[in-house]
C-alpha cells in the first residue's frame, strides 16, 4: 500500500473536512468543490487526492441528481458537449506530459479572469437597474425552448469556460466554478444550475473514471481512504440542501462569482 494513503489523523481529519465541502458543493454550492480539492490536496499529495475524490464525487452526484434531475437543462448540456470534451482531452494529456502546476496555474488565471470579469458586469447591471427610468427587461427563458441566439462574442466565452471546466476537472477536479459560471451566463434559475450541474459532474466524473484508473489514480488504497471520508461527504449532501433553499437568487449568484474567483487565485499562486 502507498505510505501516502495511510489513515494518518491529519489525512482523516482534513480528508473528512474537504469531503464535507465536496458534498455542499453537490447539492448547495457547486464553487465549494473547488475548495474541498484544495483541502484534500493540501493533506495527500496531488495524484493521489484526485483518485480518493473521484469515488466521493461520483457519490454526491449521483445523490445531486435524485434531489435535481427535474430541473435539468437538457438545451444547455448538449450545447456544452463538444466544448468540454475538448477540455477532457487537453486536461487528460496535460495529466500525462505536463507539469501539474503549469496546468493549474493556466487553469488559475482563466478562472480568475471569468470569475472577476462577470462579477464587475453583475455589480454593474445591478446598479443600471437602479437608475430610475429603468426599461422593462425582457425575461430570459429557464427551459428547452430555444431563446435568442447569443451574439459571437458571448458564443466564445461560454465555449472557453466549458473547455475550461473539462480541463480543471481532469486536472484538479476543480470543474465546478467555471461550470456555474457558465449556467450564470446561460441566465437559468438556481434550481436550473442545480440539477444542470449535478447531471454535468455525473457524466464527467463516471467518464474520468476508466482514465483515472489507467493512470493508476483509482486503486484498492485509494478507495479504502474514500470509504473513511464518505461520512464527512454525506453530512456535507444534507447541508447543502438545507443551504440551498435559504440563500436568496442574487447572493447566491453573487457567492458563486466571488468562489470562482478566489479558486482561480488558489490555483494560479500554489
Amino acid at each position: 500500500m502507498d505510505p501516502a494513503l495511510d489513515l494518518t489523523a491529519t489525512v482523516v481529519i482534513g480528508g473528512t473536512i474537504a469531503a464535507l465541502l465536496m458534498g455542499l458543493s453537490k447539492t448547495g454550492l457547486p464553487p465549494l468543490g473547488a475548495f474541498g480539492a484544495a483541502v484534500i490536496a493540501s493533506v495527500l499529495p496531488p495524484v493521489q487526492a484526485a483518485g480518493v475524490a473521484l469515488p466521493l464525487l461520483i457519490v454526491g452526484d449521483l445523490v445531486a441528481v435524485s434531489a435535481y434531475g427535474r430541473d435539468v437543462r437538457w438545451r444547455i448540456l448538449r450545447g456544452l458537449l463538444p466544448s468540454v470534451t475538448l477540455g477532457l482531452i487537453v486536461g487528460f494529456a496535460a495529466l500525462r506530459w505536463a507539469p501539474p502546476e503549469v496546468s493549474a496555474r493556466i487553469v488559475g488565471a482563466l478562472l480568475l479572469l471569468a470569475g472577476l470579469g462577470d462579477l464587475v458586469r453583475q455589480l454593474a447591471a445591478r446598479r443600471a437597474r437602479r437608475r430610475p427610468p429603468a426599461p422593462a427587461s425582457t425575461p430570459v427563458p429557464d427551459g428547452d425552448s430555444a431563446p435568442a441566439r447569443p451574439r459571437l462574442g458571448e458564443r466564445v466565452i461560454r465555449a472557453a469556460l466549458g473547455a475550461t471546466a473539462g480541463v480543471s476537472t481532469m486536472i484538479a477536479n476543480a470543474g465546478g466554478p467555471p461550470m456555474s459560471l457558465y449556467l450564470l451566463r446561460a441566465g437559468i434559475s438556481r434550481a436550473g444550475l442545480l440539477g444542470t450541474v449535478a447531471l454535468f459532474f455525473l457524466t464527467v466524473n463516471v467518464a474520468k473514471l476508466p482514465f483515472s484508473a489507467g493512470l493508476g489514480l483509482v486503486s484498492p488504497a485509494s478507495l479504502h481512504v474514500s470509504l473513511a471520508l464518505l461520512p464527512g461527504l454525506v453530512a456535507g449532501l444534507v447541508l447543502g440542501k438545507l443551504v440551498a433553499h435559504r440563500i436568496s437568487g442574487p447572493v447566491f449568484s453573487t457567492v458563486v462569482l466571488i468562489a470562482t474567483s478566489v479558486a482561480g487565485a488558489r490555483l494560479l499562486l500554489a
